[in-house]
């Protein structure tokens, strides 16, 4: 019909109980608000199509309500199927019985809920549906027939809330974020849409209402069901499943600016909401911190050698020079070999980013091709980051290493590219031996770090200055000059669009905020055949919600029970089929051997301060092999036995630390079950 007033309202059987409000204003509104069902079952489906065909009128006892593990929620029992020449008496009986509990005098407004409305993820097991009625604005409110073939469709948008002015009321004077309060009707509201540069928060600008569709935002489908009135009119509701599970997308999604606008009163995109540059996560995670992590494990030596033994233990003796040796020569080739692979790392992030920097770098072009300051700047600090010549000289015994440790970053750089040494480190099984290395090894050296130097005396890029901190740890010092050399590279990289959050890694992605959000939704009628004549048909809010992560405090459980072996005796647990396997590759087989030897006592006495400290003499002896062929290795296993295992295990980790965490009386509950029992007397 043309010019139909259309409207959203809520399920016919929501009408009743809003005709019995008193007050006029509350009475339209929960007429007006789609309901959101709550159900606590994976056949969730079947339950809603089953009310609806046999008694429909109590959909309303599926409304969420607030719920927590410790309090949840009621689950309505479904009324008893009946054949069908009984179903028309029995909803006639039902009908009579409703119209007789209805109060003859309007019922009062309900008083909102004290807690807020926090839907659950399907892994908690809760589904829940929100729920409409598309209506004429006619006399009975009848149904509107949706066409598909004119490419009508129905669907929901989620919302997200937001108070005015949210960068300075989420946070606290010291930039701390605090939790929001629960959301009033000043409140904005958001919509998902995406955009070329990615999906995010759009405000909807209000002129007295958000019953709009933005373009681009997210359509979320809906169903149809159909179902018999009590007096025997056939009608239709729409439903469609709430994605609860996609939560942190949501909470993470980043706020974009209005659209056709650069300046507003609304949240806009800022540099604070800003994505880092993708560019530089390969940096950080290949080079600057793995340099790091190796400062630490010299940092760690040269403390364990400048820790002065206890005398009660040590009787006044000091460590021997043979054992100090060993340790700075284990650390020296573990610190060697992460050194090298950052290296190569480096020389293909260089190229990559900088192709004129890399090829000065690598001696194919002359200083001078490098015309930009700050790859300059970069470049000096490559040829700034020298070794002492101190260790230059220890590091040059034996006889292999004479004239092969490099004094620069710069010509460490250079050296592994003319050596073409990453098919010898990618392909190199055994591990770096000083004395005796691989001859797939590279031939040169230059550690990021050594146990016998101090972090701010080994090699760092002396070019960079940083502030003067008072009494901070020259590790510290060091740490804070590598982000200063990470700075220096991020600020010459050349500029570039912004490439979809989508397609960053999830590293590379905005933070998300951890507080509770608030959303709610909206069902919409598109009609796209129609223009601007017709716009989009939106319905009122529904109630505000939140939706809860999944590991949020309150959300109910899944029942989880796993059956341990009863008969544990040899008899019984050799019957247990071993279906379980691990398949080991000829390196990793030779890896696991090496630890058979090693006990829990070798394990504690190796991070023990000397006198008590014990090394791990493990000789490395490669891939394992049988008749000159590398092989690996399957073992099988029984998961009933594995299962025991986990179970001590966790229990001697849970006890040890309880000691920190006090949590043992929120940890395990045990009750006893008498009749369970192995049969053995």
């Amino acid at each position: 019909m043309a010019n139909e007033q259309l409207q959203w309202t809520a399920p016919e059987p929501f009408w009743p109980n809003a005709a019995a409000t008193s007050d006029a204003a509350a009475r339209r509104a929960t007429l007006r608000r789609p309901a959101i069902l709550r159900f606590a079952s994976d056949t969730f489906m079947d339950d809603f199509l089953a009310q609806l065909a046999r008694d429909p009128g109590r959909l309303p006892d599926y409304a969420a309500q607030p719920e927590t593990w410790r309090g949840p929620a009621t689950t309505p029992v479904l009324p008893k199927q009946l054949p069908s020449f009984a179903r028309a008496l029995s909803r006639k009986a039902l009908a009579k019985q409703k119209q007789n509990s209805l109060s003859i005098a309007p019922t009062q407004t309900p008083k909102p809920a004290l807690a807020p409305l926090k839907l659950y993820q399907p892994g908690h097991q809760r589904f829940y549906l929100v729920t409409s009625s598309l209506v004429c604005g006619r006399a009975g409110l009848p149904d509107h027939a949706v066409n598909p073939g004119k490419q009508e469709r129905v669907g929901f948008v989620i919302r997200r809330l937001l108070p005015q002015n949210y960068k300075e009321v989420s946070t606290d004077n010291r930039g701390v974020p605090i939790p929001l309060p629960a959301p009033d009707n000043s409140w904005d509201e958001y919509a998902l849409v995406t955009t070329t540069a990615g999906s995010g928060w759009r405000k909807v600008k209000k002129s007295g209402t958000a019953e709009v569709l933005l373009e681009g935002e997210e359509l979320l489908p809906m169903f149809p069901a159909t179902y018999q009135q009590d007096d025997g009119h056939q009608r239709r509701v729409f439903g469609g499943l709430i994605p609860v599970g996609k939560r942190e997308s949501y909470v993470g999604a980043t706020l974009l600016p209005e659209a056709q606008a650069t300046t507003g009163t609304g949240v806009s995109a800022s540099a604070a909401d800003a994505a880092v540059d993708p560019r530089m996560m390969p940096l950080w995670i290949q080079v600057t911190e793995p340099w790091k992590r190796l400062l630490e494990t010299a940092d760690r030596v040269r403390t364990l050698q400048a820790t002065p033994p206890d005398p009660t233990l040590s009787g006044g003796d000091t460590m021997p020079a043979s054992d100090l040796d060993k340790w700075i020569t284990s650390a020296r080739e573990q610190i060697q070999t992460g050194s090298w692979y950052i290296l190569l790392d480096f020389t293909k992030y260089l190229a990559e980013n900088f192709p004129k920097l890399w090829e000065v770098v690598r001696g194919a072009e002359p200083e001078s091709f490098v015309t930009n300051s700050n790859e300059q700047k970069i470049l000096t600090a490559l040829k700034t980051t020298e070794m002492p010549a101190a260790l230059i000289t220890d590091l040059s015994t034996p006889a292999i290493y004479s004239g092969h440790v490099k004094s620069t970053f710069a010509q460490a750089l250079k050296a592994i590219d003319a050596e073409d040494a990453e098919s010898g480190l990618e392909s190199v099984a055994n591990a770096y031996v000083r004395n005796n290395p691989d001859p797939r090894w590279p031939k040169f050296l230059f550690p990021f770090a050594d146990p016998t130097l101090a972090a701010t005396d080994g090699p760092l890029p002396t070019s960079i200055t940083i502030s003067a901190i008072g009494g901070e740890k020259p590790i510290d010092t060091a740490f804070r000059k590598i982000d200063a050399f990470a700075k220096l590279i991020q600020d010459a990289l050349p500029a570039q669009d912004a490439p979809p959050e989508s397609s960053l890694p999830l590293v590379a992605q905005r933070p998300i905020d951890m507080r509770q959000a608030w959303f709610q939704l909206r069902c919409v009628y598109d009609r796209p055949e129609c223009g601007p004549l017709d716009p989009p048909v939106v319905s009122a809010p529904t109630e505000p919600f939140q939706m809860a992560n999944f590991f949020d405090p309150d959300a109910p459980a899944r029942p989880v029970r796993i059956a341990l072996p009863i008969d544990t005796s040899p008899a019984g647990l050799r019957k247990f089929d071993k279906n379980a396997a691990f398949v080991m590759s000829d390196m990793l087989c030779g890896q696991v051997n090496r630890m058979k030897g090693i006990t829990l006592a070798d394990l504690v006495l190796s991070v023990l301060p000397w006198p008590l400290h014990k090394d791990l003499s493990v000789p490395d002896a490669g891939p394992c092999s049988s008749g000159g062929l590398q092989v690996g290795m399957i073992c099988s296993l029984s998961i009933p036995i594995i299962t025991i295992c986990a179970l001590l295990l966790l229990m001697i980790i849970v006890f040890l630390l309880d000691f920190i965490f006090r949590w043992i009386p929120f940890f395990l509950i045990c009750f006893p079950l008498p009749g369970l029992s192995s049969g053995k007397k």
